[in-house]
């Protein structure tokens, strides 16, 4: 006889409820977490903008821009008035347009667009974790690690696609794994995983071109178990939407990578065959010295994966594989991407958010010891790595973003809302074509080659000069430049001719902006519309207006 009491009525309502609790309560935790850093950060930040939406970074306006043309004139260009292969993200800047055709355009699109990414990512990673057994405090800490050492709110400040990347990210990798080490025995599913991972791999490389070095590793990992067909066909379609672009680029006079890839990444005189081919040096030893999240977490990858290969002598687990993945894309992104030092951590940040992820899952076989609850020990490890990686207080309350906000708003949204006031369908040069091109509808002539393609093809065959920007710039007969003087690649590139008629010094920092009358017939009329909108500025936001005195304003222009 059973000495075991059936279950009560009450035991088998409780018992699904439960279970549901233990797979939510981690995601719930983090969500709130996210949810109110980004409230936070908003409060602050919107304060600091009289109100107004304003996100981090110039670059983010670009594919606003181009998002924008699109939904409105049907022209892929970060202005209506010719194609640019402006946009480095293939798939966030198609989305932007998608939604300002659907629902017209509206700053807060970005926003909202990123906080369900976000979202997104925390459901995807939670999810994947509990198929691969981790138990509910792993998972709460991996998830509070990525929101926090990502960091989610600070990116949704940044109103770029980064999130995106990483949501793609975890999602490809989770089914690539599962894939690989549970080949599923039905034809039927054989093939929708096969879809699933040709989906997966078109919208990871379309989101970041990065994202080819995970859909590579995926291919070579099922090449490597005899599944040509299976890997054929993932990096066929990864390829599809940035070959299909490419061609449609070149038909339209561009190169075949967009424009920030061809000077940032593939380099002004490189050719891409030679940026493919270079050898690993002392640049790959650089990217890991200046970034100390990277060499930690590849290291830690690679111990992952070897301790869990001999402990197991088995490759094909997740323990291992995903920890291998992890290092061999850190080497790859530290080899082509080279990310600029300004903002670097923006370009870096999908490692770092699946660092933690593949650290929760290396440790889900991990025991507690003693009276400590199932899961802890391996929680408490992969939350003892955030602080390693990432800037704690950062991720949790974004200073840094909210004061690329308040810059934004002074140096670029005010030069954009000076060009829609005082020149808005005149021809103007600048060198930050974000926010003037999305918020006017001037001619802007970009003078680093982002929206316009000839100061590229001009870099690509040799110097790229001063009298190159009069060159170039002469048919559209521009009025006026407004230009960062504190880039030291551009001020070389400013033309004697040009007359300086204004510097505006923008607070906190004083980031001088100078104002110069290519067309001298407006020195005076740029003079006074400098004075106009910047002088009630320099009384009441600590501005400082430096305008060209009266007497010296006829004479031969200097630099």
């Amino acid at each position: 006889m059973d000495p075991t009491p059936p279950a009560s009525g009450n035991d088998l309502t409780a018992r699904p409820l439960l279970l549901r609790w233990q797979r939510l309560w981690p995601l719930l935790v983090s969500l709130a977490a996210f949810l109110g850093s980004l409230a936070g950060a908003l409060r602050v930040g919107l304060r600091s903008t009289d109100g107004r939406l304003i996100y981090a970074v110039d670059d983010s306006y670009i594919h606003m821009a181009v998002a924008r043309t699109w939904a409105e004139h049907s022209i892929w260009g970060c202005t209506p008035f010719h194609f640019s292969s402006s946009s480095s993200s293939l798939l966030w800047t198609f989305g932007l347009g998608v939604a300002y055709r659907a629902l017209g355009v509206h700053d807060w699109t970005p926003l909202l667009l990123n906080v369900s990414f976000a979202v997104g990512t925390l459901v995807v990673a939670n999810g994947s974790l509990a198929r691969l057994g981790a138990q509910p405090l792993l998972r709460a800490s991996a998830l509070l690690g990525i929101v926090v050492a990502f960091p989610l709110a600070g990116m949704v400040l940044l109103g770029m696609e980064h999130i995106l990347h990483v949501l793609l990210t975890i999602g490809f990798a989770a089914v690539a794994v599962e894939t690989l080490t549970n080949p599923p025995e039905s034809p039927r599913l054989v093939r929708r995983r096969t879809v699933a991972l040709c989906v997966l791999g078109a919208l990871l490389g379309a989101s970041r071109y990065e994202g080819f070095f995970l859909v590579g590793l995926a291919c070579l990992a099922f090449l490597v178990r005899r599944q040509v067909l299976r890997a054929v066909s993932i990096g066929a379609a990864a390829l599809l939407p940035v070959v299909a672009f490419g061609v449609f680029s070149v038909a339209n006079g561009s190169y075949f990578l967009p424009n920030p890839l061809m000077i940032k990444a593939v380099g002004e005189n490189a050719s891409m065959a030679s940026a493919l081919l270079k050898p690993f040096g002392s640049e790959d030893l650089a990217f890991l010295q200046n970034n100390r999240a990277m060499p930690i977490l590849l290291g830690l990858g690679l111990l992952g994966a070897l301790v869990h290969a001999l402990a197991r002598r088995g490759f094909w687990r997740p323990p291992v594989l995903f920890p291998l993945a992890l290092a061999a894309m850190i080497l790859l992104h530290g080899h082509f991407v080279f990310s600029p030092l300004f903002w670097v951590y923006r370009y870096d940040a999908y490692l770092v958010a699946f660092g933690i992820f593949v650290a929760a899952v290396v440790l889900v076989e991990m025991p507690s010891p003693g009276a400590l609850p199932r899961g802890a020990l391996p929680a408490l490890l992969v939350a003892s790595l955030v602080p390693i990686v990432a800037d704690v207080r950062e991720g949790l309350f974004p200073d840094a973003e909210i004061e690329g906000m308040q810059g934004t708003y002074r140096e670029q949204y005010q030069t954009a809302e000076f060009i829609r006031r005082y020149y808005p369908s005149d021809a103007v040069i600048v060198n930050d074509l974000g926010a003037v091109t999305y918020s006017t509808q001037a001619r802007i002539l970009d003078l680093v080659g982002l929206g316009d393609i000839e100061p590229l093809v001009i870099m690509r065959r040799g110097p790229y000069t001063s009298r190159d920007v009069v060159a170039w710039t002469a048919r559209y007969e521009p009025s006026i430049a407004i230009v960062s003087l504190n880039w030291s690649v551009v001020r070389p590139l400013i033309p004697s001719e040009w007359l300086r008629v204004a510097v505006v010094e923008v607070p906190p920092n004083r980031h001088p902006v100078g104002f110069f009358a290519v067309d001298r017939k407006q020195a005076w009329a740029l003079r006074g519309a400098v004075a106009q909108h910047f002088g009630p500025l320099a009384r009441t936001r600590g501005y400082r207006v430096k305008l060209r005195p009266p007497e010296e304003m006829d004479a031969e222009p200097q630099r």
